[in-house]
């Protein structure tokens, strides 16, 4: 999970894996930390190192420690900036075939965590999951992992994967898709990441959540992809095309 060698101190090393799990929702809003002695098993370091990378978190408002208790994840800062762009689901879609999949695998009736199968709508949190790394020029640029629920996961295969993109195949099977919500935001790799897209532990990552959905509303994949800052940009056209006269109005 850490490594000794890396320049990056240890306590910032663990700090950084437990803030994508607090990220990811592994950890729950409300919910409690493990112990100190646990977290130093996990990680093989010592109790001074897992205490000062929870303060850590604690500084940024991650957690909070409460006296005798433990320590508990805060909900997420209400003053971060949230902005909303218009996009098309063809251009995602179009964007992939840019790009080469390779170490795919796919697990039918994986437990999912509780915030995905809630975004989901799902009564029982097993799904299907699908990690890919891909590649442009024989070199990674992004993690990709998606969850879908049972009966749209069992229309995929690794070899229709490879060469074409997940939405595209459920289309194929007759899956009418119309929507997504995409969010994005800066984060750090964790080793999984790190290993996948050949990043050091800790780096600064671009990380993607989409929920997509169908022509009735059904949520039918959850996905999670980490980019390399250093291979990957992304690019919003905006214009005030549709904000006609008024807002030069209010503006005068």
């Amino acid at each position: 999970m850490v490594d000794s060698s890396l320049a990056l101190p240890l306590y910032h090393q663990v700090a950084g894996v437990l803030r994508q799990r607090i990220n990811d929702g592994e950890y729950a809003v409300g919910g409690k930390l493990v112990s100190e002695d646990e977290l130093a098993a996990e990680f093989s370091v010592s109790r001074a190192t897992i205490r000062q990378a929870v303060g850590e978190l604690v500084v940024e408002g991650l957690v909070i420690r409460k006296q005798g208790s433990g320590t508990f994840v805060q909900p997420r800062n209400p003053k971060v900036l949230q902005q909303r762009f218009r996009g098309s689901l063809g251009d995602l879609i179009r964007e992939s075939h840019s790009a080469k999949t390779r170490d795919i695998t796919i697990t039918h009736d994986e437990r999912l965590p509780d915030q995905i199968a809630n975004a989901l709508r799902l009564d029982v949190p097993r799904g299907t999951v699908v990690r890919r790394t891909r590649i442009m020029s024989n070199e990674p640029f992004a993690y990709t992992v998606t969850h879908l629920p049972p009966d749209l996961g069992a229309l995929l295969t690794a070899p229709s994967l490879r060469s074409r993109a997940l939405m595209e195949v459920l289309i194929e099977q007759g899956v009418r898709l119309t929507s997504a919500t995409q969010a994005i935001r800066a984060t750090l790799a964790d080793a999984e990441v790190g290993s996948r897209i050949e990043a050091g532990l800790g780096s600064a990552v671009l990380y993607v959540e989409r929920l997509v959905s169908d022509a009735s509303g059904r949520p039918v994949e959850f996905v999670q992809s980490w980019y390399r800052g250093d291979r990957y940009e992304y690019t919003v056209n905006l214009d005030l095309a549709e904000a006609g006269e008024g807002l030069y109005e209010q503006l005068a």
